[in-house]
């Protein structure tokens, strides 16, 4: 039976979203009006990508456009989620074929990188994206946390709602601005993914002011009662501060809840918590891989790419090889002087060669080309060469996105 892949129409919403629920064992498939209702709000169905065989909808992607900073600059981006499909479906092809399709959707679109958080990353490995970053969990209980140092202003700390979200916004973007792996937020992803109505228990986001009232920095976090437990659930979701002062006063703030029996945050693999707190016994913290990143268009991400050091001069002869989207194929000579990136198709040998799914951690300095050489996931003419790639491909700060998709 021959598989038809397609955009949804607005009349398969509610099919999609069935397929999205049940594949998360997410009680809402009971009752599907909510989900149904936002998918038509926020989600146009050209973002999507679905597999029918015999008329049944098999199988279902989501490519939402956002843009990625990389070394202070934007790229073209893609947040691909969900990827599901019906249990008798599966092991058929079917999501791999909408993969596939997905990747020329999205580099026709001119989105260059896509990224994707799973729990299987084996599966999206075998089409070209790989592990490009990882998150720190801590996790502590609050009244047995002393911190090393302590803000030298007080300020003041607001709670803020959905309708404030220009507030946090301001501190986000100057924040981001040199940051390597944030997306940009608008307000519709403000309201619906970062104050989470979505998520089990509401968010709440407290703004931390300077004397002079200038917001500083801010935190997000979910408090959630459990069933068999007499305290919530505390998740912080995010800490951003643009001040040593601002840093302190929100890490107080979240000691002072001290009616959960552990916190846990998510953080940056550069987060200095650890190292402020006075007894580091008292806090466990471990690594867990995080989002998955792609390169679609190698030319295109190559080029809109900001070298970290805009004032060297750089040249290096780049081979990549990719069974999924072949215009990718190919060795490709990047150029960098007075931090311009020029990027032409060569037919000279390369100098540095990977697949393109090691690529994509490189290309995010996740994994730095010496690294990849090391590993044996790529191959270098000689030591020079790493170098060079190593100059070309570095990064101000470690890739991290808050967002999941």
């Amino acid at each position: 039976m021959s598989l038809e892949i397609r955009p949804i129409t607005l009349d398969e919403v509610e099919q999609a979203e069935f397929i999205t629920a049940y594949s998360f064992n997410n009680p809402d498939r009971r009752d599907l009006t909510q989900a149904v209702e936002r998918s038509r709000r926020f989600y146009p169905p050209e973002w999507s990508l679905a597999s029918f065989e015999g008329g049944e909808m098999t199988a279902f992607i989501r490519m939402i456009p956002f843009a990625h900073r990389i070394n202070g600059r934007s790229l073209s981006f893609a947040g691909v989620g969900p990827v599901v499909a019906l249990p008798q479906h599966r092991r058929k092809g079917h999501v791999g074929a909408l993969l596939r399709r997905g990747l020329e959707v999205m580099r026709d679109r001119g989105q260059v990188l896509s990224g994707l958080h799973t729990p299987h990353p084996s599966l999206y490995r075998r089409f070209g994206w790989e592990i490009a970053s990882v998150r720190k969990t801590y996790s502590f209980a609050p009244k047995d946390v002393a911190l090393r140092a302590q803000p030298g202003e007080r300020g003041r700390l607001r709670m803020l709602g959905p309708d404030d979200w220009t507030q946090l916004d301001r501190v986000y973007r100057q924040h981001s601005a040199q940051r390597n792996g944030a997306i940009h937020r608008g307000e519709v992803w403000w309201r619906e993914a970062i104050f989470a109505p979505s998520q089990p228990a509401p968010a709440d986001v407290a703004l931390w002011e300077d004397g002079r009232g200038e917001p500083q920095g801010y935190v997000v976090y979910h408090q959630r009662t459990g069933a068999e437990q007499d305290m919530p659930v505390f998740w912080v979701r995010e800490v951003t501060a643009l001040t040593t002062d601002a840093y302190l006063n929100l890490i107080a703030y979240l000691l002072r809840h001290d009616l959960p029996k552990a916190i846990h945050w998510g953080a940056p693999i550069d987060d200095p918590f650890f190292s402020l707190v006075e007894d580091q016994t008292k806090v466990r913290a471990e690594i867990e891989y995080d989002m998955m990143l792609r390169v679609c268009e190698v030319e295109g991400a190559l080029r809109q790419r900001a070298p970290a050091d805009r004032e060297r001069t750089l040249s290096l002869a780049l081979g990549v090889s990719d069974a999924s989207a072949p215009w990718n194929e190919g060795t490709w000579q990047i150029e960098i002087a007075d931090g311009v990136v020029k990027v032409e198709r060569t037919d000279g040998a390369p100098e540095l060669s990977l697949p393109v799914a090691a690529l994509a951690p490189v290309f995010n300095g996740f994994l730095s080309p010496g690294a990849a050489a090391l590993a044996g996931l790529a191959t270098a003419k000689d030591e020079e060469t790493l170098a060079t790639a190593d100059a070309v491909f570095a990064v101000t700060h470690p890739p991290y996105c808050a967002d999941g998709f």
